[in-house]
Order: structure tokens, then C-alpha cells, then sequence
């Protein structure tokens, strides 16, 4: 009678032959650990070797990016050579890898990399690398079995807390500063439910720029996103909403560094208004976009930029979104053709929007656009996000 034989198992190493005419099953198998944080090490490592270089781009390069040699990479050349779609096949790699895009140039990877280690030290040892306690539980165990004691919180009895002292910086002044008297933070109407704020707060237009400039950039406030924040500030009040516009110049220090002060920016007005429900970091666009012709006017085109989390945690970009669309709709249906494209455009940045919900950030026109088709633009906006507000569509501050 025959006997049921189970079938032989291959081993995936190198072995002589003759072991397995003899019957005999290798002794020791050595395996190589494939785990994610390998695989997605490797996958890496050749993103950057394939696409370490890429051409530049002309006019204003975005804040993340340096100039860079025009000489292409050989992925480049064979992708020219192969007649394939550049965009398409780049667009597939950049899902594939989701980190390729800090690959793409040293200068962005060294802006990130502390975010980046943080995070996988974070995932692979389950410990918040940052916090002090999580530390001490992983070192000591016993210190998670002692009971959590909260300790006692001691308030001063206030008549009204609402009449705090307000720092000094709240109530800067800059002449030069466009309306409220030049106030560094300007409010208009009481517990603002909008918050506005620059961080390229030297963006300005060609039409009024020295010539021979090689960036649409000014310091002259009257001249830049800085005013055209100040008249959507104005409309959005006029409209019934309270609002405060932060005039702090977010560029002080370089365009590289700017989202980074910024970020302090937007922290300290929402420290400062905590009923800011709605919060705004107001651009142009980095390329010439032409106006639309709207009611008779030349209106600036509107685009809504909508961080994700491809690259750092983003808790609140699924509300982002869902406010980006509500808003998109409703300008669409105010002024139609004010919108650049389908009017939003996701990017695996996440340009500060990590701090609440109804995060946006809103490029107004580009740098060939007049102050007048941006002023035609804010009117719009400030409508739209007023129905916003009026439709309750604004989700609550956490």
C-alpha cells in the first residue's frame, strides 16, 4: 500500500544538488528579515539614486525647493527616449513610494529628516520619542503599573477672565502696516471666528515691482498678499464675520525658513483667539495664472491648497478637504470660472494645515495678476466662506 507523502518544501538558498537526489532537507536555513521598515529602506535608497536630479523649474520655485542643475537625470533621458508620458510615470512612482518626494532634492529630505526619524522611531517602538514619560515606562515597566494621579490645577478667581492682560506683541503697531491703524494684529469685530495669516508675506504682483527683478517680491505692504489679506479681512467683516489678520512678516528671516516662523504665527493666534473657527494662510500662486472675466471684471482666479498626510501625520486633513470642497462649491456657484481648475489641489505637504480643522491654505491670482483683479477676488471669497459659516458647514474647534 502506498504511503501519502507530503510534499517536498523548496528553501529559497543556495544548496548543492545532490541534497535533494539523497532526500535530505537542508539543515540550516538562513532568511533574510524582510520587514516593512527594510523593504521601505531599499525602495529608498534606489528612489534617491534614480531621481536624485531633476531639471528646475522657471520663475518662483516653491518654498520647499532650491535651484538645482538643468542637466536631467538618465531616468529623465530614458523616459524621453522611451517616449513615455513624464507626468504619468512619475505621478505612479510618487503613490508607489509616497517619501519619493524628498528624494527629489537634498534640501527638502534635510528640512524633514528630523520629522522623518521621529515618526518611524515613533511606529516601530510604539514610545513617543519626545515624550519624557513614554521613555521612562519603556526603560522602567513598573512604572506603568503605578496609578495615574492627576495633579490638583490651582486657578485665580478672575471677575471676567476675558479681560486677561493681552501681551505687548498683540498690540504692535508698524505704521506702514495697511488699515487698523498698522496693527500688527488687526481685529475687526469681537471673538474673531476667522484668522488670517501670510507666510510668504512678500509675495507681491510684477505690475508693481522694481524692474529688472528677478522675484515678484516687496516689502512695501500696500503691494503685497499682505493688503489683499486686509481687504479679505474687511469683506469677511462686512459680511458679519469677526476676524483677525496676523501682519507679522513670516519672511523675515528667507523664504526657506518661513513656514517655520509661520507655524509660531498661526500657534499664537489660535492661542490668542481661541473662537477662531476658520484658519486662513493666504498666498498667491508661484506661477503666472491669467484673470477670468467675472461680472464685467477681470477677477483674480482662486485656488484651495489641501495638505495631506503622505509625508507627516495630519490629523485634520479629511476635514480640510470636506471644508475645500464646500468651499469650492459655493465659489463656483457665486462667480463662476473664478476657480484655477477643479479648484483644489492636494499635495502630500502639509503646510502647517495640522493645527484644526477648516485649515486651508487659498492662492489668490499669481504674480502677473493687478491688485484690482485681486481685490475683485477677495470680494468673492468673503462671500463664499460666509456661507459657509451661514450654513453651519464650518466644522467646531477641537
Amino acid at each position: 500500500m502506498a504511503r501519502w507523502r507530503h510534499p517536498a518544501v523548496i528553501w529559497l538558498r543556495r544548496i548543492k544538488k545532490e541534497q535533494y537526489w539523497r532526500g535530505k532537507r537542508p539543515r540550516r536555513v538562513r532568511r533574510m528579515p524582510w520587514t516593512s521598515a527594510t523593504l521601505y529602506g531599499v525602495a529608498l535608497l534606489a528612489a534617491g539614486l534614480v531621481l536624485w536630479r531633476v531639471p528646475a523649474n522657471p520663475g518662483t520655485l516653491p518654498v520647499s525647493s532650491r535651484p538645482v542643475s538643468d542637466r536631467p537625470s538618465w531616468m529623465d533621458r530614458g523616459i524621453a527616449g522611451l517616449k513615455a508620458p513624464e507626468s504619468t510615470l512619475k505621478a505612479w512612482i510618487n503613490d508607489g513610494i509616497p517619501l519619493i518626494g524628498l528624494t527629489l532634492n537634498p534640501s527638502n529630505f534635510a528640512m524633514h529628516v528630523r520629522d522623518l526619524l521621529t515618526t518611524g522611531l515613533t511606529e516601530v517602538s510604539g514610545v513617543h520619542i519626545t515624550s519624557l514619560k513614554g521613555l521612562l515606562a519603556m526603560e522602567i515597566p513598573q512604572l506603568a503599573a503605578l496609578p495615574h494621579v492627576t495633579p490638583p490645577t490651582h486657578r485665580v478667581a478672575t471677575a471676567n477672565p476675558s479681560k486677561a492682560p493681552r501681551p505687548k506683541e498683540q498690540d504692535a503697531v508698524d505704521k506702514s502696516l495697511p488699515g487698523a491703524g498698522g496693527r500688527v494684529w488687526a481685529e475687526l469685530g469681537k471673538d474673531p471666528q476667522v484668522g488670517l495669516y501670510q507666510t510668504h508675506s512678500h509675495e507681491s504682483f510684477w505690475p508693481y515691482v522694481a524692474a529688472g527683478s528677478s522675484t515678484a517680491y516687496s516689502t512695501d505692504w500696500s503691494k503685497t498678499i499682505v493688503q489683499v489679506g486686509w481687504w479679505l479681512s474687511e469683506d469677511l467683516h462686512r459680511e458679519g464675520l469677526s476676524v483677525v489678520q496676523s501682519r507679522v512678516d513670516n519672511m523675515s528671516e528667507g523664504v526657506l525658513a518661513s513656514y517655520n516662523k509661520s507655524y509660531y504665527t498661526a500657534k499664537t493666534l489660535l492661542k490668542w483667539y481661541p473662537t477662531v473657527r476658520m484658519l486662513i494662510d493666504l498666498h498667491r500662486a508661484p506661477d503666472n495664472v491669467g484673470p477670468a472675466n467675472i461680472h464685467g471684471h477681470k477677477v483674480a482666479k482662486i485656488l484651495l491648497v489641501v495638505g495631506t498626510n503622505k509625508l507627516l501625520p495630519n490629523p485634520y486633513w479629511h476635514e480640510n478637504l470636506q471644508v475645500a470642497l464646500k468651499l469650492a462649491r459655493a465659489l463656483k456657484g457665486l462667480a463662476p470660472g473664478i476657480l484655477e481648475g477643479n479648484g483644489i489641489d492636494m499635495v502630500p505637504y502639509r503646510y502647517n494645515q495640522q493645527l484644526m480643522p477648516a485649515d486651508l491654505m487659498i492662492e489668490v491670482g499669481g504674480p502677473n495678476n493687478t491688485l484690482a483683479e485681486e481685490r475683485y477676488a477677495v470680494h468673492d471669497l468673503a462671500e463664499a466662506i460666509h456661507e459657509l459659516f451661514h450654513q453651519d458647514a464650518v466644522p467646531a474647534r477641537p
